[in-house]
């Protein structure tokens, strides 16, 4: 007797610690993946560009980062990204290069047979960063451009974008974020294309207004 009156309080405490602390759903968010307003370049040169994976920190992966003045670092648990900020980062770069309508060809890795230039970087920031002022979404990339044959680097360059956050919390983050990765990869292909403009006239032979007739 004194074994079932010990087994019913067993579930009975179970039972309460279930009712405590009832199930929370995890909630997933991604960058806005709206097309690009391009302006008009001209015709595309006759070049192409493969953009590398964009590599991140270890500590940056689809749990929603959070960083306060004091350095102090948490995770959201409940909260996440649906993708790696590598994996959303890198198919924005390639989206925003394709849709400028600047090269003959854009592609990831596997294109490098395809391009004659290539885009690699590192991501040094995807935080929700607070302060006295409040929340803020932090993107820090540093990129750089190379000539894929010998590795001469074109342009290279640390590109850092905040944007303000209304509340904290995931969603805000989310549309924060997405706002200064979108800043920063606009910014990065209008450099990209100039450096590319400029590296593949130094190889087109000049009138020197000589007539050798």
């Amino acid at each position: 007797m004194k074994e079932i009156i010990l087994g019913l309080s067993c579930v009975m405490l179970l039972a309460g610690c279930v009712s405590q602390n009832p199930y929370i759903p995890i909630r997933y968010y991604q960058l806005d993946e709206s097309p690009f307003v391009s302006q008009p370049r001209g015709e595309p040169l006759e070049t192409g560009v493969a953009v590398l994976s964009i590599r991140t920190r270890p500590r940056y992966d689809i749990k929603m980062l959070n960083r306060d003045a004091s350095g102090r670092i948490t995770y959201s648990e409940y909260e996440r990204w649906i993708e790696t900020p590598t994996e959303m980062v890198t198919r924005l770069l390639i989206r925003a290069l394709g849709e400028a309508d600047a090269f003959g060809y854009v592609g990831p890795t596997r294109s490098l047979r395809s391009a004659d230039y290539v885009v690699d970087g590192d991501i040094l920031a995807f935080d929700n960063f607070s302060d006295d002022e409040g929340n803020r979404a932090e993107f820090i990339v540093r990129l750089e451009v190379r000539h894929i044959d010998d590795s001469r680097v074109l342009w290279s360059d640390t590109i850092e974008t905040s944007v303000k956050m209304p509340a904290d919390t995931g969603a805000s983050l989310a549309v924060a974020m997405s706002e200064a990765v979108r800043a920063a990869v606009i910014e990065a292909v209008a450099e990209i294309v100039d450096s590319v403009k400029k590296d593949l006239s130094k190889n087109i032979p000049r009138n020197t207004g000589q007539d050798h007739g």
